[in-house]
């Protein structure tokens, strides 16, 4: 029997959604998992370690476009080998998987994981990735990984398997149950969570799509033939993916295969989708200490604070989760926080921007921080990374003023190219073309006071782009 390091492990990230239910953290401009719920920590960096144990293995990231460089940063933590294919919208698990596996060769075996999960044993995990590797290999067949279950949780799905201790053959999956039905579950044990990680060959994958979802098939398949290429980048076109419809791989595909074999985990598992269970995790984490240092709580029980910088008192209170990030807050009851969504789609019918951007925005450059948004002006803090540059633009509806506060800017100005250090401040008028770059080894500080008609981030006419936006 082949072992699993002769097979050609190609592992695939997928790194989509928006983990709305850890709102107001988690946002569409930066979701949950690039956010650094410990220090120095992110659920992507996690992922990205677990698959470190075999370097020479292909690794696949499929994300958002708008969050390619969010991936990149932490890919360049570590040192790996990475292909991309970036979406520039989103449709589920089912179209991003098959894309994967039309960029794959036939005889990989992917390896298709969430970029948001928390795994705590990457060494038992990547043990039963082996064991489901080679399975999918020999039985030529989709191999799912489920979790032993610890508690009758109604926010996972869960798949019923029977069989061998080590290799089990799925009978069916069941959508997130009532907490009568997970209790039954949870006593009988043939049922195991559904972890959303799956095996199978490039060759098995692509004939499950043209057997079972042929019209789709065909769709991501003519999507993926208009794809556009730059370097290491694969990029799936709007006008192609619109027409996909959007649905998960459990659906398309999972539910209507007769042949699937699951593999056990027995381990500290989590997919991160509530506060809850967030707030579980961190708990139970020595670095927890390190989460609210803004926070005191007095005659309080069973209530979990985290704070990026404003400062918490609570007072009398018991089983609460409280959650202070950026311009808003959340507080909400143990054991309810699965409806922050509900609570999340009133907001965006509010049409408050909070629902899903924070008040600063990473960009491949650096970043901004908005620190003034009113009527007559807008007064963001730009920060420009070493050797990083913004795109050649103007603007039809403001002008600007900068002041360097921090390090030395390249400025280019129609046909000038000024160097400014800091207490130097220039005029950039209505219409000008104009770049801000860095071409320093430290950071660059820069305040920027916008005044016009409008000061969205779609009144810039790119003109040129280093990161090809």
């Amino acid at each position: 029997m082949i072992s699993s390091r002769e097979l050609n492990i190609h592992s695939v990230i997928l790194s989509g959604g928006s983990g709305s239910r850890l709102w107001p953290s988690s946002r569409a401009s930066l979701p949950k998992q690039f956010i650094e719920f410990l220090p120095n920590i992110t659920l992507f960096g996690k992922t990205l370690d677990r698959i470190q144990f075999n370097k020479e293995n292909k690794l696949t990231i499929v994300s958002n476009k708008e969050h390619n460089f969010l991936c990149r940063r932490e890919v360049q933590k570590h040192n790996l080998n990475v292909s991309y294919i970036l979406e520039e919208m989103g449709r589920n698990t089912a179209s991003a998987i098959l894309a994967a596996a039309l960029n794959a060769n036939q005889d990989d075996i992917l390896v298709i994981m969430p970029a948001d999960h928390w795994i705590e044993d990457s060494i038992i995990f990547n043990e039963i990735i082996k064991k489901a590797a080679v399975a999918a290999n020999l039985k030529k067949c989709w191999v799912t990984l489920g979790v032993v279950p610890t508690e009758p949780n109604t926010g996972y799905g869960y798949i019923n398997a029977v069989g061998r201790k080590d290799i089990k053959s799925v009978k069916s999956f069941t959508e997130k149950p009532d907490i009568a039905v997970a209790k039954e579950y949870l006593a009988n044990t043939n049922y195991f969570w559904n972890s959303g990680i799956f095996v199978v060959s490039s060759l098995k994958c692509v004939d499950s799509f043209k057997k079972l979802q042929p019209e789709l098939f065909a769709m991501v398949k003519h999507c993926y033939e208009n794809r556009d290429e730059n370097g290491d980048e694969i990029i799936l076109r709007e006008e192609y993916l619109e027409r996909i419809p959007s649905i998960s791989i459990d659906y398309a595909i999972l539910e209507n295969e007769h042949n699937i074999s699951m593999v056990p985990f027995k381990g500290n598992w989590s997919d991160v989708g509530s506060w809850d269970s967030l707030s579980r995790l961190l708990e139970t984490n020595e670095q927890v200490s390190n989460l609210a240092p803004y926070s005191v709580q007095l005659e309080t029980k069973n209530t979990f604070i985290h704070s990026t910088s404003r400062t918490i008192a609570a007072v009398g209170v018991k089983d609460l989760i409280i959650v202070d990030d950026d311009d808003a807050t959340l507080v909400v009851q143990k054991g309810k926080s699965e409806r922050v969504k509900e609570a999340l789609q009133k907001i965006k019918f509010m049409e408050l921007s909070s629902a899903v951007e924070h008040t600063f925005e990473y960009r491949p450059w650096g970043m901004f921080e908005n620190l003034l948004d009113s009527k007559i002006c807008k007064v963001k803090r730009l920060t420009v990374n070493p050797g990083q540059h913004l795109s050649l633009q103007y603007h039809k509806k403001r002008s600007e003023h900068w002041v360097v506060v921090q390090g030395k800017a390249t400025v280019k100005l129609e046909n000038r190219t000024l160097f400014l250090i800091s207490g130097n401040s220039i005029d950039i008028p209505l219409g000008a073309k104009h770049a801000l770059g860095n071409d320093t080894d430290k950071d660059l500080i820069v305040v920027e006071v916008q005044m016009g008609s409008y000061f969205g981030e779609d009144d810039i006419v790119r003109v040129s782009d280093p990161y090809n936006r």
